[in-house]
C-alpha cells in the first residue's frame, strides 16, 4: 500500500480528483433535500405553535394535567364581544349565547356573569397542529374582570 508521497505500484490508478468532488457534490445535495424535508417539522415540534391571547390578557390559572388537555384562565378589562371577536380574527369560529334580559333590562336588577361566545380554532405549522377551545363569560366586577375566559389547548 502506498503511503503519503509515494507512488502507486505500476498497473494500479488512483481514483481520480473529478469523481471525488462528484460525489462530495452529490452527497451534500442529498444532505440538503433531506434537512430541507426535515428541518419544518422538527422546528414545529422543538417550539410548537402558540395559540393567540388578546393583548393585555391577564393569566388566572393554568393547568397542565398529565392527562387531558392544557388550559388557562385569564382576565380582561376587554369586553366579552370583544374577546371573542379577537378569536374570530385569528381564523376562530365563534358559538354566541344568548343575552340574558337582565343585561337588557335594568329594571329586572343586577344580575350575575353570564356566557357570551365559545370559539374554536386551530393552527398548523409544519405538519405539527395545535387546536384551542374559548370559553367566554362576562358580568363580573370591574376589580375581578369584567370578562374572564378560559382558553383549552390540545395537542
Amino acid at each position: 500500500m502506498a503511503g503519503a508521497g509515494e507512488a502507486l505500484p505500476e498497473g494500479r490508478r488512483g481514483v481520480p480528483l473529478w469523481a471525488v468532488l462528484l460525489a462530495m457534490l452529490v452527497a451534500l445535495t442529498l444532505a440538503l433535500l433531506i434537512l430541507s424535508r426535515v428541518a419544518g417539522p422538527l422546528h414545529a415540534l422543538l417550539f410548537p405553535p402558540e395559540v393567540p391571547v388578546p393583548p393585555a390578557a391577564q393569566v388566572v390559572e393554568h393547568q397542565k394535567p398529565k392527562h387531558g388537555p392544557e388550559y388557562w384562565v385569564y382576565r380582561t378589562a376587554q369586553s366579552g364581544q370583544e374577546v371573542a371577536a379577537f378569536y374570530e380574527g385569528e381564523g376562530g369560529t365563534c358559538r354566541y349565547s344568548p343575552v340574558p334580559d337582565y343585561v337588557t333590562d335594568p329594571s329586572l336588577g343586577q344580575g350575575g356573569p353570564y356566557s357570551v361566545a365559545q370559539c374554536q380554532g386551530s393552527r398548523r405549522v409544519a405538519g405539527v397542529g395545535v387546536s384551542w377551545e374559548v370559553q367566554i363569560h362576562t358580568g363580573y366586577a370591574e376589580e375581578v374582570g369584567p370578562t374572564i375566559f378560559r382558553l383549552t389547548v390540545f395537542r
